[in-house]
């Protein structure tokens, strides 16, 4: 269990309590409704800085791992090694997810929202408003590393 568990929970009570109070409302909930989404977006990127930081820390594992082997792969995986902290987000998605071609297409998909949400202050699509699930889906790919 990593602290995605938990900022899952937050985001659900958050999500919750809000909800409430639209329902309780007789007029307009427009300012809760983007209070709503400030939350979403919010959570969506504290979820990724967090997937972020154990990606990088598998991908240095499964790199020093595959580093300690002889030859030419051994070679290939210590330049690798030496030159982790250059490396994007991305790559190290593929290092990880290199055969969960689905998850990582889905994973690359997420990044290019996270990426809108974060630099072009963008609202989350519909497609990706469910951040518990997506919050869960996360844990679930960290628990396959």
């Amino acid at each position: 269990m990593t602290k995605l568990t938990d900022t899952k929970r937050a985001y659900d009570k958050l999500a919750d309590l809000i909800d409430q109070e639209i329902r309780k409302r007789s007029g307009s909930a427009k300012d809760l409704e983007r209070f709503r989404q400030s939350l979403d977006v919010a959570f969506y990127l504290l979820g990724w800085a967090q997937f972020e930081y154990l990606v990088r820390k598998e991908a240095e594992d499964q790199v020093s791992n595959n580093a300690r082997a002889h030859g030419l792969d051994g070679h290939a995986w210590r330049f690798l090694k030496e030159n982790m902290k250059s490396l994007s987000v991305r790559r190290r998605l593929d290092i990880i997810f290199h055969a969960d071609q689905k998850a990582r297409s889905e994973l690359d998909r997420d990044y290019d929202v996270r990426n809108d949400a974060a630099h072009d202050y963008k609202h989350l699509p519909q497609e990706v408003r469910d951040i518990s699930a997506w919050l869960g889906k996360l844990e679930t790919l960290v628990d396959k590393f």
